[in-house]
């Protein structure tokens, strides 16, 4: 039994119906809900058999978000008394679970980090000793997703455990938080377990990994296993390991490869306990269309935290980076944090037709700041991916060498300077930005951003009065902005005083 359900909620209207979907969604506790309009629905109420159209709402959640999900329907929903009914799923398909996990876990990280991640492992780790069953199989998948070094060492305590439920769970759970060779060679072994049952777990968690040292392990569990049950889950396990993505641990390695095979290289930057990386990589890197796009490309994992040279050596700030090479590791385009899957696949696609690399722009634009199309290229990549400082050279360029705006990027890049310089506490520099870019040109797309940038930078250098009449003009002149609503907070606090 897994611990998801499905919780099911019926309302008077869609547009209710809707209300309650942002509700649970927008408070990460569910990953998905479906509206199903068109319900006709016969009940008993107050003494009289009732009739009347409804929706239903099918809400994706995690039996630990179930009450939480309860609190926040039972808060707005417009019934005294609300239909809300949890159904366990008993099982599902691996990697749309991976992902309801994933979706819904960001919330629970954070509420572990504020009440200290220690003591939730410390719960998770008491909880495995309950004398409940289904409570202990919760308390595992908590600690598997919790992960980090204290979840790796109860898992390789537990699977040399006498108990043979405590060898199952650590087998389910250890490769989810560890990718050393060692616990591999752990889980690898519970394959020659006394108990069939293990045996299956093992099995499984192998077809999981993505490894593909596992073939001949599960190859010879398929042959000679005694149980009928290994042996098939061993053959399923095996179909998966053939056709699904394989991961490379080395990045020397896997550039080798990549030559070999005259493909290009996809490497994911990750650090380990990160709830981030866990759910790109459950939301982004597990969708059908990514994982299906990746088969083209050498793939190789890079613990970030741990290949520290690696990391400085390609500028990778933080994780989830995930870098498109060529086989002599020449950066042909990056993706930088929770980036949507439409944007790394258009950033795949740019690999695969080999267009100009980052770094061959960059040299370009170093060569010949006259350059604007190189400069603005890197710039632009330069902020797409976090990495500000690299940035403002090239848009000085760009500002300097095309200032009648002819190629259509100077005042985008003036804006852009004025951004980084107010992050980087150089408000006076950002206020010349923005009044240089309203002054040239007036009828900017984006001048409702530039009111805001300019209202701002103003207060920070203790020109209330000015930046109070920037942010006026903004709210006069674009009501509809959606910078409003924060300029409008700014000018109450500003009355306030």
């Amino acid at each position: 039994m897994s611990g998801h359900v499905v919780g099911m909620v019926t309302c008077g209207s869609k547009a209710e119906a809707r209300s309650l979907a942002q509700v649970v969604l927008k408070s990460k506790l569910a990953a998905c809900v479906n509206i199903v309009a068109g319900v006709e629905s016969h009940y008993w109420w107050q003494g009289k058999l009732e009739r009347g159209a409804e929706c239903l709402l099918l809400i994706k959640t995690t039996k630990a978000k179930s009450a939480a999900v309860t609190r926040a329907i039972k808060a707005v929903h417009s019934y005294d008394v609300p239909e809300i009914i949890f159904v366990r799923i008993a099982r599902g398909e691996r990697r749309y679970l991976k992902w309801l996990r994933g979706a819904v876990a960001t919330l629970a990280l954070l509420c572990a980090a504020t009440s200290s991640r220690g003591d939730a492992i410390d719960d998770a780790v008491k909880q495995l000793r309950s004398g409940n069953e289904e409570t202990r199989v919760e308390a595992a998948e908590r600690l598997a997703q919790l992960g980090g070094e204290r979840a790796v060492k109860q898992f390789r305590a537990m699977i040399a455990s006498p108990g043979a439920e405590a060898r199952q769970m650590a087998v389910s759970g250890l490769l989810r938080v560890s990718e050393t060779d060692e616990d591999l060679e752990l889980v690898r072994g519970r394959l020659q377990d006394g108990e069939s049952l293990v045996r299956w777990s093992a099995a499984l968690a192998l077809g999981q990994s993505g490894r593909r040292e596992a073939v001949p392990w599960l190859e010879m569990a398929a042959k000679s296993d005694a149980s009928e049950l290994v042996r098939e889950v061993a053959v399923e396990s095996l179909v998966k390991l053939r056709v699904q993505l394989f991961w490379w641990r080395s990045l020397g390695a896997v550039l080798k490869e990549a030559r070999k095979r005259k493909q290009f290289v996809l490497a994911y930057f990750f650090v380990p306990e990160s709830s981030n990386c866990r759910q790109f990589e459950s939301a982004v890197l597990a969708a059908p269309e990514v994982s299906e796009r990746m088969l083209g490309f050498v793939c190789v994992r890079v613990d970030a935290a741990t290949h520290t040279a690696e990391a400085r050596l390609y500028d990778v700030r933080g994780a989830p980076t995930v870098l498109l090479l060529d086989g002599e590791g020449v950066e042909l385009a990056r993706a930088v944090g929770m980036v949507e899957k439409e944007r790394l696949l258009a950033r795949m696609a740019q690999a695969r037709r080999g267009s100009e690399s980052f770094y061959e722009l960059q040299r370009r634009a170093q060569r010949a700041p006259s350059d604007v199309m190189a400069n603005w290229k890197v710039a632009e990549t330069c902020l797409d991916e976090g990495r500000e400082d690299l940035a403002i050279p090239h848009l000085r360029n760009v500002i300097c060498y095309d200032e009648a705006n002819r190629s259509g990027w100077t005042a985008d890049a003036l804006l852009a300077l004025g951004v980084v310089l107010g992050h980087q506490g150089r408000h006076a520099q950002a206020a010349y930005c923005y009044e240089q870019l309203l002054e040239r040109w007036p009828a900017f797309a984006r001048k409702d951003k530039v009111l805001y940038c300019l209202g701002l930078s103003r207060l920070a250098l203790g020109q209330r009065e000015k930046g109070r009449g920037g942010l006026e003009q903004l709210t006069r002149e674009f009501p509809d902005s959606v910078v409003v609503k924060q300029a409008g907070q700014v000018l109450e606090k500003l009355g306030a005083k």
